[in-house]
């Protein structure tokens, strides 16, 4: 292993259950529900005084504020390639009526869909690595060793997980993560990862179990 330059952690959380229609699609920007979470488990697994990243819907925001007081972030940036992925039409529809849809497939072993499959007027996993990708590689070119914390969604950190260790879309598609899941990456100052593995490092995959009891994923 060679001597280490300078790294710096980041972690991306998802954020709290919304609310949605039960057998439905959720909505395209649904609130969070209001529960009793156990926001000490996730804080704990979290650095204070990070910079954070916070995706433009409403349920990181509001995430985002829950976790504030616990962790007084230095700063706090929005970002639109942070979104989730947009299920254009899907939105609010029984998902028996969108299943309809993709049973014609091409079909995925471990994923409600396939990464390159586009939902009308939205736009595909593969399209929402790109995105983040694109933040990530963002990151890596403004190299700073402050620690961040990313609120955002599932999608996107599953597309973060994927860019790290340069994963296939379909093969990061299905990769499940809870609510409040947090996904810890180690990037390395590009300026001086010339050894083997590249700059970013998977660190880890945690779910502090911040949910009450008998609550619906």
């Amino acid at each position: 292993m060679s001597r280490h330059p300078e790294t710096s952690e980041i972690f991306f959380v998802r954020h709290a259950p919304v609310v949605k229609k039960s057998g439905h699609v959720p909505p395209a920007d649904p609130p969070i529900q209001d529960l009793d979470y156990r926001l000490e488990r996730v804080a704990a697994m979290l650095p204070q005084g990070a910079d954070w990243h916070v995706s433009p819907l409403l349920r990181a925001h509001q995430t985002a504020a829950l976790l504030t007081p616990l962790l007084a972030p230095k700063s706090m940036t929005e970002s639109a390639n942070l979104a989730e992925m947009d299920l254009g039409t899907w939105a609010e529809r029984p998902v028996a009526e969108v299943w309809e849809e993709i049973e014609r497939g091409p079909l995925h072993n471990w994923s409600f869909v396939t990464a390159e499959l586009e939902p009308p007027g939205g736009d595909s996993f593969a399209t929402l690595m790109k995105r983040v990708g694109s933040w990530m590689e963002e990151a890596a070119a403004g190299f700073t060793a402050e620690p961040q914390v990313v609120v955002a969604h599932s999608g996107v950190i599953r597309a973060a997980l994927a860019h790290a260790l340069q994963a296939s879309p379909d093969h990061a598609v299905g990769v499940p993560v809870p609510h409040f899941g947090i996904l810890h990456l180690r990037l390395m100052d590009p300026a001086r990862a010339g050894a083997a593995g590249g700059h970013w490092l998977f660190a880890g995959l945690k779910d502090p179990e911040a949910l009450p009891e008998a609550v619906a994923p």
